[in-house]
């Protein structure tokens, strides 16, 4: 495994993963979900290397260890920060062309980044991997943007807001009360879930351009408009559980499967009973990790 600085056009910093495979057969880029690192996906990095895949995971702009050493964490740039990952992560991926199969993989928050990419650069790409994916937000999520949007004028984009961010997110506890922690809704494995609490590079209060950022990509990557740029020659795999709150327990995967099938994409849906947000790292992710593998073998190009 090699961690190295990555130095974007703009200047800013940020630190890249990259577990090798002895015999690669292709290239994964992952993107990590909303303030969490690239370190929290070495297991997963490691057993795809394992099986013949190069796999590279940076700290999205905003979110790591350099994200804090420029103070920058928790922090997008509102009007173009989605824009700016867009940006970033089309220049890693270049980076490291080497006519070797391509493939994506997002994800929560990083879905969003891998959806768009496969709707402006799929014909590059042999498949994306969409985990965890939030759905297109609806009424609710149009009317929390443009408050975030109103008060960021008066308060600045760099201001943290407790009341925005649980409007956000708060939901997704809910279902688990009376619960452990407030984060019981990350994974069914009380040690993870415990593991990102602790963690420094894990969580925090956004600020208002961050989450002015998140709320412009749901509603925009997740339209039937932005699907139908998807190339149909890019297979997609989803993979969620069928507890996740983010996903509406499903009802809001169905809605983006129906988006995707509308527009004539080849795709491919896995679900996990009793798994929560971070499929990943749920009790049984390694069949979680053999089901992904499986698919991308399936797809491979020659």
């Amino acid at each position: 495994m090699i961690v190295s600085q990555l130095t974007y056009p703009d200047g800013y910093q940020t630190e890249v993963m990259h577990v090798q495979a002895e015999q690669s057969i292709g290239k994964i880029f992952m993107f990590h979900g909303m303030l969490e690192h690239h370190e929290r996906y070495i297991e997963f990095a490691q057993f795809m290397a394992d099986n013949g895949y190069d796999v590279f995971v940076c700290d999205l702009r905003g979110a790591g260890t350099s994200a804090h050493d420029q103070q920058s964490y928790g922090h997008l740039a509102p009007g173009d920060g989605f824009q700016q990952l867009v940006e970033d992560a089309r220049y890693l991926i270049d980076r490291y062309e080497d006519g070797r199969p391509t493939y994506v993989l997002g994800h929560s928050f990083g879905s969003l980044l891998a959806r768009r990419l496969g709707q402006i650069m799929g014909h590059a790409l042999a498949g994306l991997i969409v985990v965890a994916p939030p759905p297109h937000p609806g009424v609710a999520g149009e009317v929390g943007h443009r408050l975030i949007a109103t008060v960021m004028k008066r308060k600045g984009a760099t201001h943290q807001s407790r009341f925005f961010e649980r409007l956000l997110f708060g939901r997704y506890n809910l279902k688990y009360l009376p619960a452990r922690t407030d984060s019981d809704w990350l994974s069914s494995v009380p040690d993870e879930v415990d593991s990102y609490l602790a963690d420094p590079n894990c969580g925090g209060l956004p600020s208002l351009g961050f989450l002015h950022e998140v709320t412009r990509a749901s509603l925009d990557v997740t339209t039937a408009a932005r699907i139908h740029e998807h190339p149909k020659s890019l297979s997609v795999l989803f993979v969620a559980g069928v507890d996740d709150p983010v996903t509406h327990d499903g009802e809001g995967l169905n809605g983006i499967i129906k988006k995707y099938r509308n527009a004539d994409v080849e795709l491919a849906v896995v679900t996990y009973d009793n798994a929560r947000h971070e499929i990943l790292r749920e009790a049984h992710r390694e069949q979680v990790w053999s089901d992904i593998l499986t698919w991308m073998k399936q797809n491979r190009i020659h």
